[in-house]
């Protein structure tokens, strides 16, 4: 088993932390072994201590009560489990409810196979942080943080739900006018399509068969199911052109090149757009060939767009290449994205495929001069990366922020990569600011927009031997702009 010291240090919990505060923290570490099925910890127990996982894989899961089961009234615990979702990272926390009063288990871990883990015992870990309060502040951070990141888990699993009104409504149809339905018809599986947004859209591919059955009633039936559910169709037609957008580039064939990736996705995207209501402004100002820097504002992605994976789309970078870009060029642009975190499988398995230029949101560790020479060689390689493309004569998507928020606040401040590119290439591309509206709420339940404003060039702003207090004035600058932008396209969006 790894030495507890290495295991926090690689962990990303305890990201941040002074080696030394690790170190003596390490000496309280416990180590555990479990065997696959055993219960780490189980829910609505006391919880005593804080585990770090070293292998293996565990799975959480909470309990949930269920209908009573009619055919079986002597159940004494009906109840089932939900599964939240399976732990395999080294160094992911399990039971931070040791930390939390009362102090008892929220959730119950089961090993999944050979598992092992290191753990610290709560009188322990309270004492370290009461000798270290710095310590203890940043400790209680990062349990805050890794409750927000679980709480975020259990939302996306529980908007798999998202139709239970629906199918509550067609169950009662069918209880009213169904009694000379046979018991084979396709109708009965509306209720259990409905259940799961999985499955949602299923239901309304039954209702358009159906609807042609030569059964009077059951074709009447259908009509009437289909306007008692007609307003989460478009909805669940939407998740699922995602779920198929994500497969189509996760499972394309290793022989597909980045560039017919990146096609293939444009032509997915205009698909599932089709099925929403959106407005585009500006058309005017784009340039007439590709080749341009588009800036663009970010905005943070619905809950309920997350996939089964946990991954959630990128819709209005999306967007903005396949219903701007490619329409008008007939190429897919080339983005910068984040680099995925080594628990970001779905994030990895999606943009792997596209032939993007990535950066890394982690900070190097190790002595000052050794991370700032890895801080410049990735600034160094990030402009050399960037400046290929558009030498190639592609279009770069770039969100300067480097994160993503709602509209209402959009933009966040900007950051000078995108344009420390513009600034010493040669020749000089053109920067095309683009805002978007509304891409952070159910997209099949609004209106979207985009606006393309006026070009800008640089070196009419910043002069080549310009100070970097111009260059970042004129970036703050920018960023004042934007509000003025991102409003227009709220008034675009109507």
């Amino acid at each position: 088993m790894r030495a507890p010291f290495e295991l926090l240090r690689e962990s990303r919990f305890f990201a941040g932390f002074a080696d030394a505060d690790l170190l003596a923290f390490s000496r309280g570490a416990v180590r555990l072994s479990f065997s696959k099925g055993d219960r780490i910890v189980e829910e609505g127990r006391p919880a005593e201590r804080l585990c770090i996982l070293v292998s293996g894989t565990v799975q959480l899961s909470f309990r949930a009560p269920s209908e009573p089961n009619e055919m079986d009234p002597q159940v004494v615990d009906p109840r089932h489990s939900i599964v939240i979702h399976a732990v395999n990272e080294p160094g992911s926390l399990i039971g931070w409810s040791a930390m939390v009063e009362p102090y008892l288990c929220r959730a119950t871990a089961t090993a999944l196979e050979s598992t092992r883990m290191v753990a610290f015992d709560r009188e322990f870990v309270e004492a370290y942080c009461q000798r270290r309060p710095r310590f203890g502040l940043e400790f209680m951070k990062r349990i805050l943080w890794a409750l927000g990141d679980r709480i975020g888990t259990s939302r996306a699993q529980l908007a798999t739900r998202r139709y239970s009104r629906e199918a509550q409504r067609v169950r009662e149809l069918l209880a009213r006018r169904g009694e000379r339905l046979g018991v084979n018809s396709p109708l009965y599986k509306l209720p259990i399509y409905l259940e799961n947004r999985l499955t949602a859209a299923d239901a309304y591919d039954t209702l358009d068969e159906v609807a042609l059955s030569p059964n009077p009633l059951e074709s009447d039936l259908a009509v009437e199911c289909r306007r008692l559910i007609a307003s989460a169709e478009r909805e669940a037609r939407v998740y699922r052109q995602l779920q198929r957008i994500y497969d189509t580039v996760a499972q394309a064939p290793g022989s597909a090149s980045p560039h017919e990736i990146r096609r293939i996705c444009c032509r997915a995207f205009q698909k599932l757009y089709a099925l929403t209501s959106y407005r585009i402004g500006g058309w005017e100002n784009l340039p007439d060939g590709p080749g341009n820097v588009i800036l663009m504002n970010h905005l943070s992605n619905h809950v309920e767009n997350t996939l089964p994976n946990r991954f959630q789309l990128t819709l209005d970078t999306h967007f903005v290449s396949a219903m701007i870009l490619f329409e008008r060029y007939g190429e897919p642009p080339v983005r910068v994205v984040r680099q995925a975190e080594p628990d970001e499988a779905g994030h990895r398995r999606y943009f792997n495929r596209f032939g993007y230029i990535t950066v890394t949101s982690s900070r190097p560790r190790g002595p000052a001069e050794e991370v700032e020479r890895q801080l410049r060689g990735a600034r160094e390689q990030f402009l050399r990366d960037a400046r290929n493309e558009l030498a190639a004569g592609r279009n770069l998507v770039i969100c300067p922020e480097g994160g993503s928020t709602k509209t209402r606040s959009s933009p966040m401040a900007f950051r000078a990569g995108a344009f420390r590119i513009v600034r010493d290439a040669n020749p000089e591309p053109l920067l095309v600011p683009i805002a978007v509206a509304n891409f952070d709420k159910q997209i099949a339940r609004t209106r979207l927009a985009a606006k393309i404003f006026p070009p800008i060039r640089l070196s009419e702003h910043v002069d080549a031997s310009a100070s970097d207090s111009v260059f970042y004035g004129f970036i703050n600058d920018l960023r004042e702009r934007y509000r003025d932008y991102v409003h227009e396209t709220c008034k675009l969006a109507g």
